[in-house]
């Protein structure tokens, strides 16, 4: 093992900070610190005991934490948040004195200390399992819909993934009646509080009133990392399955995970100088997914991007982390960015922030060449019938929508932007759309700078 002498120097500092801690209960502490603390910082050093610390020993907690993720477990900062790993090093550090009871030895060899400290870590990481994080999602209206996989994110009627659950072992034969009852709009009996009856509430809550069952693979992540890259993957999903119609934003509206929040009418009441003007309602979006769907245009758009889906899933499998071996990550790299802008720019509600947004999905498949770049990348990957029309479009997006916005010197802000919201939208996603199907028919291909060259 290869020392890490700020790390050495970290642990000995807190054993020591610890060693000379005042032996008094916290709330006596008050008056000998002169300071006001809360609540008391404890850690935890096993055996069911824990120790009162200060917030001096917990910044260098915080310290530590992030110097053993640069020195020994820098290839696993994507999988792990920042809060979720100080925890576990916290923990992994007050194992330590559940190792070594004598605090004067432990300062003396804090390499020792230190070298524990990062086994027990190691050892941790490899105990993290396969999860599979599920989200209630309303999908389509089709009722016999044929699981899709979009890479490790995957789409299926409740009940085919419900027997699912079942076959793998996850859920109970009772709670799968239960819950299929619920489904059903049946009233169900208060249960004993038990392991298997915590799930099956968990269940009826995550899914809720959906139809459908969004499930998302992720590998030897943290917990709180895992179920954020989860979500972000299930959003990726479904940004890429919308690029098959030909307004995404719109059909995006429709689909929507429960994890985001149940669908909503926004409601607001008008007053004029003489009394009540009037009232209206708008709904953000309806529940039930894409409830214009007939199955027969389904398997027709399944089929024609079929490659587009491939791609996309490969490029959330990249997110993800699920596998350490990457062929071409500057490529997967770019096209992730512009799927993620594009998602955000479907989503957002002003119009102008859209636009920008719609732009950077453009520029990022450029390799960030501004309106140069953004022209070469269509002229590359799209047919153009009317190149100067093209020009002054791309003009406008840029120079109006774009960059005046986000250097502050856009004096129209309150003008409807809505049109060249929508063109900007149009265009993003005929790149998006071309890109992942020239990356698709190019396995090979790794520079992305190949995306915006003609004739590849």
């Amino acid at each position: 093992m290869n020392f890490s002498k700020e790390c050495a120097q970290l642990v000995e500092e807190i054993i020591r900070q610890i060693r000379d801690l005042p032996d008094v209960p916290h709330w006596a502490r008050y008056d000998i610190a002169k300071k006001q603390y809360e609540l008391p910082i404890t850690l935890y050093v096993g055996e069911a005991k824990s120790i009162e610390i200060s917030p001096e020993i917990e910044k260098n907690l915080t310290k530590l934490s992030k110097s053993l993720m640069g020195n020994y477990f820098s290839s696993y900062k994507v999988k792990f948040t920042n809060s979720e790993w100080n925890k576990i090093t916290k923990r992994a550090f007050g194992l330590v004195f559940n190792h070594r009871e004598d605090q004067v030895y432990l300062e003396k060899d804090a390499k020792g200390a230190l070298e524990f400290i990062v086994e027990q870590l190691c050892k941790w990481i490899r105990e993290i399992q396969e999860r599979e994080y599920a989200f209630g999602c309303h999908f389509c209206n089709l009722p016999d819909f044929e699981p899709l996989s979009i890479g490790p994110v995957r789409f299926e009627p409740r009940i085919a993934w419900l027997k699912r659950m079942f076959d793998n072992g996850n859920v109970s034969k009772v709670s799968v009646a239960r819950i299929t009852k619920s489904w059903e709009g049946k009233r169900l009996r208060k249960r004993k509080l038990s392991e298997d009856g915590l799930r099956e509430r968990q269940i009826l809550g995550a899914i809720g009133k959906s139809e459908f069952v969004c499930s998302v693979t992720v590998v030897q992540t943290g917990a709180e990392a895992g179920l954020q890259k989860a979500a972000t993957a299930a959003r990726l999903a479904m940004t890429v399955i919308a690029l098959a119609w030909d307004k995404p934003s719109s059909t995006l509206n429709y689909m929507a995970l429960i994890f985001d929040g149940e669908p909503h009418a926004q409601q607001s009441v008008i007053f004029v100088p003489e009394g009540l003007g009037g009232f209206s309602a708008s709904r953000s979006y309806i529940p039930g997914g894409v409830t214009w769907l007939k199955e027969e245009e389904w398997d027709s758009l399944r089929m024609n991007l079929e490659k587009i889906f491939t791609c996309g899933g490969d490029v959330i499998e990249y997110f993800l982390g699920n596998s350490d071996e990457t062929q071409r990550p500057k490529i997967f790299d770019v096209l992730l960015q512009s799927i993620l802008w594009f998602h955000e720019g479907c989503r957002e509600k002003t119009d102008l922030m859209a636009i920008v947004k719609f732009w950077s999905a453009m520029e990022a498949l450029s390799g960030g060449k501004k309106k140069r770049g953004v022209l070469s990348l269509i002229e590359s990957r799209l047919t153009i019938k009317d190149k100067q029309r093209l020009v002054k479009e791309i003009d406008e997006i840029y120079r109006d929508g774009r960059s005046r916005t986000v250097h502050g010197t856009n004096d129209k802000l309150g003008y409807d932007w809505s049109d060249l919201r929508n063109r900007a939208e149009r265009l993003a996603q005929l790149c998006l759309i071309s890109c992942l199907d020239w990356a698709s028919k190019n396995p090979d291909a790794k520079d992305p700078k190949l995306l915006s060259s003609a004739g590849t």
